[in-house]
């Protein structure tokens, strides 16, 4: 028998359920309300601080959607949405005046927690319910009279120029074979038009307008409309719906006489449609348009409404204005894809507003975010629309679309997609390929942190959390397991995911069964590709019934949290140092508030002859089974499990604390060892008294029949930075 001992040399490594003997020595059993820190050591989490009370009527399960608007650093709100109404907060309670001409009805469905998504555009706020199917409003222009337009492009001498109407000779004129005059093309049509007026009768309007003339039957019914010349048909041009170029077009036309351009094999723009566009003196342009019919629109009402800050302070909740269908057809600029099917996510991504449906992501116009037809048919342009599917062996309907760099990452059931473009996004240089394949749990959306992507997965009653990135060397997309070590701790299925890059944090909300509402923390530390430091653990907010939102601005955490009928907004200062409140007391309560009347559950403390009234919450951490370990080649831990360690003593170095307490649990006999905080003779009165050093309690157990834990109920600080014991060990040969 020999006496060992053996440090901890810091707690910032969490909880880990593999087998005792193999966790590192800075991995716990269970962590619970603490905030692990290569840094500043093993702490009491921050306390939250009551913000605002958001609605004080609130039905104890109902079903909210929630979301933080971050516009500045002045102007921040929450977005409380159900199935029948929308409210906006300020940070400091205020309600702002939500008007609503088109009512509430996109918001209809069973559960808006699930159901809703959202993304704000500087002012704009679009709301999505995933439960509406997308349609098309049809055409309601009523048909233009059948027209035809017959154009003199050439005066030639002694040349016959005829229009048939229905197959009949309706107007002819030769011209004269020796006066110039007569050659001049508004001649020609002048003498037609006189015909054709004569001819036709009062069913037809004739209309002449320089070499053009305009035919119009005004009964509603049909024609047809022929044109022979003795200059091989070019002379005369008669067009009737369409032309086969558009040279055939005369240069003068009629005000709002619409042409199809078929084209020919010599042309790349074919099958589209023009109008002429002129001015009270019917001078003017042909300009690309739509077909007769074709001016459908989508419908607003059932596509993402927009929440609008207004200038006034005010917001606006109603359907957006998006673009119709402004040039081609139904086929050459087709409905976007997403038109009758539900969408999945809205999303912003390098100047376009996108979407997905199904299999397809589908992307606004550059620059023109309500816009998803085409600007021309007759081209492809860099800003046109984008719309393109993912392919794969697999059934893939997306869910989540994070942009990710310069990409987009995709995220179905079981497949991961990267959606790239190079330096512009266009639809000539778009792409989408596989990137990676893993089952994942999608009611949590995923988040992006720097260069990593978080998304949930599910293992039976329990979540897990993958960690997608581009491995730098190999540029090759991997999704490591960030649970590994901890498969059967996060409890339920992930509800949210929300990340800081300033303290390198991740938080899980789940659906899972707890005694009091927890959010699970991951907290990460990564220098030049190697983890330092992995830790899980949980936080825990008694005396609250649901924890319904978190979002995390810089490094402070809100959380809406619902207590009874009350919805309340709290902040968290997640810095590393220092550990204050916005009072500038160290008071670990949470829903603190200086100088109030304590409610149900609270209590008061006093700090330098302020009262400050909060909920008391515990931080306790319990240490993994110690064993004699020691360090092997490559800096590898080696555990002896060859013999039997008797442990002695225990010793805990803390800073900056307050007071603690251990428990030590030895089959079934408990013991607890308080640490009051320093000696008498060096605290001052009315303050909070904190000290450094080490506190040393007997253990007299073998390893693995004694449990350690140390718990701070109170509502001062606690660091703890290392632990160190002391032990006989005995190997089964015989004596050390």
């Amino acid at each position: 028998m020999a006496l060992v001992s053996s440090s901890i040399p810091n707690l910032a490594n969490g909880v880990s359920q593999q087998a005792p003997s193999v966790r590192l020595n800075s991995q716990a059993e269970e962590q619970v309300n603490a905030f692990s820190s290569i840094i500043s050591g093993l702490r009491k989490r921050p306390p939250s601080q009551h913000l605002a009370t958001l609605v004080s009527n609130a039905q104890a399960n109902g079903n909210f959607f929630i979301h933080t608007i971050n516009r500045d650093i002045t102007e921040r709100y929450i977005v409380i949405a159900d199935n029948t109404s929308l409210k906006v907060f300020g940070f400091d309670g205020t309600e702002y005046s939500v008007s609503t001409p088109s009512g509430y009805s996109y918001l209809a469905t069973g559960n808006p927690f699930t159901d809703f998504k959202s993304v704000t555009i500087a002012d704009f706020t679009f709301i999505l319910n995933k439960s509406i199917s997308t349609s098309v409003i049809a055409s309601t222009s009523t048909p233009a009279h059948p027209e035809a337009i017959v154009h003199v492009k050439q005066g030639n001498y002694a040349q016959d120029y005829k229009v048939f109407i229905d197959n009949t000779q309706r107007a002819s004129y030769t011209t004269s074979a020796t006066e110039k005059s007569d050659l001049k093309t508004n001649n020609i049509a002048t003498q037609l038009t006189s015909q054709l007026i004569s001819n036709l009768g009062s069913v037809y309007t004739i209309t002449r307008y320089g070499s053009a003339i305009r035919i119009q039957r005004t009964d509603g019914n049909d024609f047809t409309l022929r044109t022979e010349d003795s200059f091989g048909n070019a002379a005369l041009i008669g067009s009737k719906g369409s032309v086969q170029r558009f040279s055939e077009l005369p240069r003068r036309a009629f005000n709002g006489v619409k042409m199809k351009v078929i084209g020919d094999e010599t042309s790349e723009a074919d099958n589209y449609y023009v109008e002429y566009v002129a001015d009270d003196t019917a001078e003017g342009i042909w300009k690309e348009s739509i077909a007769e019919g074709a001016d459908s629109t989508i419908n607003a009402a059932t596509m993402p409404w927009k929440l609008v800050r207004n200038a006034n302070g005010t917001f606006t909740f109603s359907p957006n204005e998006w673009i119709s269908r402004s040039v081609g057809d139904e086929i050459s600029a087709s409905d976007p894809s997403f038109i009758g099917k539900k969408l999945n996510d809205i999303f912003f991504h390098r100047n376009r507003l996108g979407v997905i449906a199904d299999e397809n992501v589908i992307f606004s116009r550059s620059g023109e975010y309500f816009s998803f037809y085409p600007e021309t048919v007759t081209t492809v342009l860099a800003t046109d629309p984008i719309d393109v599917a993912v392919s794969h062996t697999k059934v893939s309907i997306l869910r989540h679309a994070i942009p990710f760099n310069e990409t987009l990452l995709l995220f179905s059931d079981q497949t991961q997609f990267m959606l790239s473009a190079g330096d512009s996004l266009t639809p000539e240089t778009v792409s989408i390929n596989q990137t990676t394949e893993y089952e994942s749990s999608l009611q949590a959306e995923p988040v992006g942190a720097g260069e990593y992507v978080y998304f949930a997965t599910n293992r039976e009653d329990f979540a897990g959390v993958r960690e997608f990135f581009v491995q730098a060397d190999t540029a090759s997309n991997i999704a490591l397991d960030a649970t590994l070590n901890v498969p059967r701790y996060i409890k339920g299925k992930a509800t949210s995911l929300v990340t800081n890059t300033n303290e390198d944090m991740l938080f899980v909300l789940t659906d899972g069964v707890h005694t009091v509402p927890t959010a699970y923390v991951y907290k990460y530390l990564r220098r030049d590709g190697q983890a330092l430091q992995m830790s899980w653990s949980k936080w825990e907010f008694p005396y609250s019934d649901r924890i319904l939102n978190l979002s995390v601005i810089e490094s402070t955490a809100f959380w809406v949290l619902q207590r009874g009928s009350s919805i309340v907004l709290e902040k968290m200062q997640l810095q590393e140092s220092p550990e204050i409140t916005a009072t500038g007391k160290m008071v670990f309560l949470d829903a603190l508030e200086s100088g109030s009347t304590p409610a149900a559950n609270q209590i008061t403390t006093t700090i330098d002859g302020e009262s400050f009234v909060g909920y008391p919450y515990t931080m306790s951490y319990t240490f993994s089974t110690q064993y004699k370990k020691s360090v092997g080649a490559g800096g590898s831990q080696l555990t002896d499990t060859s013999g039997r360690l008797q442990l002695r003593n225990f010793k805990l170095l803390y800073q900056n604390t307050g007071m603690f307490k251990v428990t030590t649990l030895t089959q079934g006999i408990e013991h607890t060892y308080h640490f009051s905080g320093p000696p008498l003779g060096i605290i001052k009165v009315g303050s909070v008294a904190l000290t450094s050093g080490d506190f040393e309690f007997p253990l007299l157990s073998k390893n693995d029949r004694v449990s350690i834990t140390v718990s701070n109920d109170t509502p001062y600080p606690s660091t703890f930075q290392s632990a160190e014991w002391t032990g006989y060990y005995t190997t089964k040969s015989g004596r050390i």
